[in-house]
């Protein structure tokens, strides 16, 4: 019975960090439509001018960037700030819909 208690407490913990991350939206990857469900006070027009924004000037480096954005001000970054992540500069902004990183393998 101890056991399943202590299973129980890490599967609750690990849902809910999975619903905390869940929550916040890349503004560097996520889609037009991803951008409007997950942000406050950001319609099809601003998701759009998001997306068209990324793609002329490259990837936000932190949330107040959004904010050069036409249509977007401080008070909506503000606003979704706990909201807004610029995930891992590492990878490539808006990565093709399907593809997969590929590493090398090294030959022996």
């Amino acid at each position: 019975m101890p056991g399943f208690i202590v299973l129980s407490v890490l599967a609750l913990g690990m849902w809910m960090a999975g619903a905390s991350a869940a929550d916040r939206v890349d503004i560097n990857r996520a889609d037009a439509q991803a951008l409007q469900q997950g942000l406050a006070m950001v319609g099809p027009s601003r998701a759009e001018a998001i997306v068209a924004y990324r793609r002329q000037h490259g990837p936000f480096h932190r949330a107040e960037d959004l904010a050069q954005v036409k249509g977007i001000g401080p008070t909506i970054v503000e606003r979704n700030r706990q909201r807004i992540t610029t995930g891992d500069m590492g990878l490539p902004a808006d990565p093709v819909p399907g593809s997969v990183p590929v590493r090398s393998v090294p030959r022996r």
